[in-house]
């Protein structure tokens, strides 16, 4: 055995980064060993020495090494304080505001804070001490004011940014308005707001808080819910336990990694409860007197309420109202502080929720056993979002026969049973190992359970986050805000993008579209700009005659020389129909081969590839009929095509037929729904799932024309088969195809109406409205449990819960959509950002 010097910096490093053992100084001995070619480094916990003092150290922001005790606002967390932490730093003797009888006290070392006539000099005054010991007016009484560029003191190399977030914050309570909350209706009205901001699901704390931080999905950071188990790790991340201490389990790059990496100091993100929210904020100030140095320009914050209080009283309880006033006076608190220091025009403040709070009680709660699972052989994580794994590796598993059992099982079922890949694809809650196979999405109101628990909530989150209870806020205030400007619903993914460009950083990768969110920003420094197109269709071929029979059955179809004649020359076809694409050709961002195919009714971007079209778009209006159920189902050759596209080539594929991307029934002439016959215009499909298509394409569209007076659609197939929420490319294809047809994952339908009603697309002079779908391509209907009855009981409600992004199409189709549109790019890209969520208002 071999022994190197290890330091104290890099032992504890180590042993915090990726120890298996509690990193606890209070453990006294433990092995951390390093595999070094063929010997073994030792080296061995040291015990802290407490007897240190925080006297003047409180809050300090450099991280003492062992064995050295600590004084920073996470040595609580580490166990690893010095012995006085307690009596130096989390003082609250005299309250955190001063009162007219301490204006002017005589300084008393003991007090949170000071009224004393030297606490301005000292930098140590409560928040509230000019407006209640010198008369001036408070942050709060003062009027709104437009501040056009930052007005920071000598020494700020930039405006400071700090980051306040709420848990439990529900949209909702924004209605309680200025006799609740005072200094969160200023901050709203004067500074840039959205109606609501959208959580990630499951709408819980730590994925959420993870989420705001980095700009990534749960799936993509690894922080999938507030308790989780890693099968290779062979270790569970709860709350409550240190594990969630070591590094390994978090992914991606936080804002307070990506300043540091880009000389921006940072300060804290993380504060134990025990550390008073009022104590938090008087740090931060005290922060912002350091040094130029010193100072750092990253802050945030996160209050612990009102979530507890919501899940104690429930969201709808008006006791929660003192809750909420107590959390807006803080708020005050820190704004009044930010005057004081001369700061607030200098600072930016971006105040958010996590998730929102639904009312919940264990009376509403489905108990596995009574749907005759075998629950001594699983794990469920219960409550809001069941999520079922083995309870061993040696236990007998079929996830597929789990999501079976419980399938459609009760009259009243609160539940829908998923594999973890055929959950909707707005939840982006697949890729992930930690995220088990077997996932119960839950009825707002509703828990899972295995046996009955002790009841004492009234309140609950991490339901499906598009519901309205779910929602939560974001404010920004400060200089490099809008001035009393509202901005639509966005989730939360996009604000780590936002974050960097106040502070003049390059973001890392994430999930967030940068630039759509620039309509928050008074001077956005950051320009997007369109991607390049990878593609461009091929010209078509002269027609070519058929000479053999390609299994076409309209009953014109042996007429081999009309057909041809149809298509003169590839030089008669449109390349630019304005009609049907007046948002311009969709740009193909990847390496392929298509063609595009312009008609009287339709166009198309047909794959030589995939032999599907890419996409298909057509503009209805509100004058288009369609009958109830389709008049023919008949497929014609398209001569301008290689013959091996045969018209039988899908009744060959076992289980599978054909369905129309452009519906042939919505043709007025006979040369339309000959064109639309074409067997260009077809994708596989299962019978079971063209109930669903002919739905959407008779029914829904058909209204949505008639309601907005006329729409464009965009639809088309996507291939998803590794479920990671990117196309799949053509060799990923194939190795999920057992036959000569590609059988799509899913569908895409994208349809676009101006946004003033009674306005066609063409006269369009504002801004587009947007509903997208995903739709699973499956066998069955057993997703839908009224599946039986009529497909206007059952299919409207299937699309609104797979409701999408326009930017999640492209990301799965690697096309480009919207290029033309008359509007301004990152108005585009907030358009495809958007989400049609089909819930009551927040």
């Amino acid at each position: 055995m071999c022994f190197r010097p290890v330091s104290h910096q890099e032992m504890w490093t180590k042993l915090l980064h990726r120890a298996e053992v509690s990193p606890s100084p209070h453990v006294c001995t433990c092995v951390y060993r390093i595999r070094l070619t063929n010997c073994v480094c030792v080296c061995v916990c040291v015990l802290s020495d407490f007897s240190g003092s925080c006297k003047g150290r409180c809050f300090e922001l450099k991280e003492a090494e062992p064995p050295n005790c600590r004084c920073d606002n996470l040595c609580k967390t580490y166990l690893s304080c010095c012995s006085d932490f307690d009596e130096q730093c989390l003082k609250t003797a005299g309250g955190f505001e001063c009162s007219r009888e301490r204006c002017g006290e005589v300084r008393n070392e003991d007090y949170a804070c000071h009224c004393s006539d030297d606490c301005l000099l000292r930098g140590d005054c409560c928040t509230n001490y000019r407006p209640l010991c010198k008369g001036e007016s408070s942050w709060l009484e003062g009027d709104c004011e437009e501040i056009q560029s930052p007005e920071c003191p000598a020494g700020f190399v930039r405006p400071p940014l700090i980051i306040l977030s709420l848990d439990g914050f529900r949209a909702s309570y924004i209605r309680k308005g200025k006799s609740v909350l005072p200094n969160i209706h200023k901050l709203r009205s004067c500074g840039t707001r959205a109606p609501h901001m959208r959580p990630m699901y499951p709408s819980k704390t730590f994925p959420n808080l993870y989420t705001l931080a980095t700009g990534l999905y749960p799936e993509s950071h690894g922080i999938v819910c507030n308790s989780m188990y890693d099968p290779v790790f062979k270790a569970h991340f709860r709350l409550k336990g240190r594990e969630k201490l070591n590094h390994r389990w978090w992914g991606g790059q936080p804002i307070w990694i990506t300043a540091e990496k880009q000389g921006v100091k940072a300060g804290t993100f993380f504060w134990p409860w025990v550390i008073p929210l009022e104590r938090r904020i008087l740090t931060i100030l005290q922060w912002l007197h350091l040094p130029d140095d010193e100072r750092p320009y990253v802050y945030a914050i996160h209050s612990e309420q009102p979530d507890a209080y919501g899940h104690i009283l429930g969201p709808l309880s008006n006791e929660l109202d003192n809750t909420l006033r107590k959390i807006d006076n803080i708020i005050g608190q820190l704004m009044n502080g930010l005057k004081q220091m001369n700061l607030h025009r200098c600072v930016n403040v971006i105040l958010v929720g996590d998730h929102g709070m639904e009312e919940s009680h264990c009376e509403r709660t489905e108990y596995l056993g009574s749907y005759g699972l075998d629950v001594d052989a699983i794990t469920l994580t219960p409550g809001s979002s069941g999520r079922i794994g083995p309870k061993n590796a040696s236990t007998p598993y079929d996830p597929k026969e789990i999501v079976a059992n419980l399938t459609c099982k009760m009259p009243n079922q609160h539940f829908k049973p998923y594999l973890k890949q055929h959950l909707p694809k707005r939840l982006h809650y697949t890729n992930n190992r930690r995220i088990e196979d077997v996932h119960l999405l839950m009825d707002r109101k509703w828990h899972v359970a295995i046996s009955p628990a002790t009841c004492g909530f009234f309140g609950d989150h991490g339901f499906d986050n598009k519901i309205s209870s779910m929602q939560t806020i974001f404010l920004g205030f400060g200089p490099n805000f809008n001035f009393k400007t509202e901005v639509p619903v966005f989730e939360n993914i996009e604000l780590y993008n936002v974050m960097c460009d106040l502070l003049g950083l390059t973001p890392a990768p994430n999930n967030g579209t940068h630039g759509s969110l620039n309509s928050v920003l008074r001077k956005p420094p950051y320009t997007p700009t369109q991607p390049e197109e990878v593609t461009s269709p091929t010209p078509l071929a002269p027609p070519t005659e058929v000479t053999h029979d390609l299994g076409c059955n309209c009953d014109d179809e042996n007429n081999i020389e009309e057909s041809s004649q149809r298509f003169p020359s590839a030089a008669d076809g449109p390349l630019n129909n304005v009609t049907h694409l007046p948002f311009g050709r969709p740009a193909v961002l990847f390496q392929t081969s298509y063609t595009q195919l312009c008609h009287s009714d339709y166009c198309s971007g047909f794959s030589h590839d995939i032999n599907m079209p890419l996409w298909s778009a057509f503009t209805l209006t509100a004058q288009v009929e369609a009958p109830a159920v389709s008049s023919s189902e008949c497929v014609r050759a398209d001569p301008r095509l290689d013959h091996t596209h045969t018209c039988n080539m899908y009744s060959q594929e076992p289980g599978v037929t054909h369905a129309f991307l452009y519906p042939p029934d919505f043709s007025a002439t006979a040369e339309s729904r000959y064109e639309a016959s074409l067997i260009t215009n077809t994708v596989p499909m299962y019978p079971a799932f063209k109930r669903v298509w002919g739905f959407l394409q008779r029914s829904v569209l058909r209204r949505y024309s008639l309601e907005n007076n006329n729409i464009n659609v965009m639809m088309g197939p996507i291939f998803d088969h590794d479920h990671d929420g990117l196309r799949d490319t053509e060799e990923k294809i194939k190795e999920h195809t057992l036959g000569s047809v590609f059988i799509p994952t899913h569908f895409y339908s994208i349809i676009s109406s101006c946004e003033t009603l009674n306005q066609t697309l063409d006269e369009c002079d504002g801004d587009l409205r947007v509903t997208c779908f995903i739709l699973p391509h499956r066998a069955d209907n057993s997703e839908s449990c009224n599946s039986w009855e009529d497909e206007s009981r059952w299919v409207e409600d299937l699309l609104k819960l797979h409701s999408a992004r326009v930017r999640d199409v492209e990301l799965l189709t690697g096309l480009d959509f919207y290029r033309s549109a008359a509007l301004p790019y990152t108005r585009v890209l907030a358009l495809k950002t958007h989400m049609q969520t089909f819930e009551d208002d927040v």
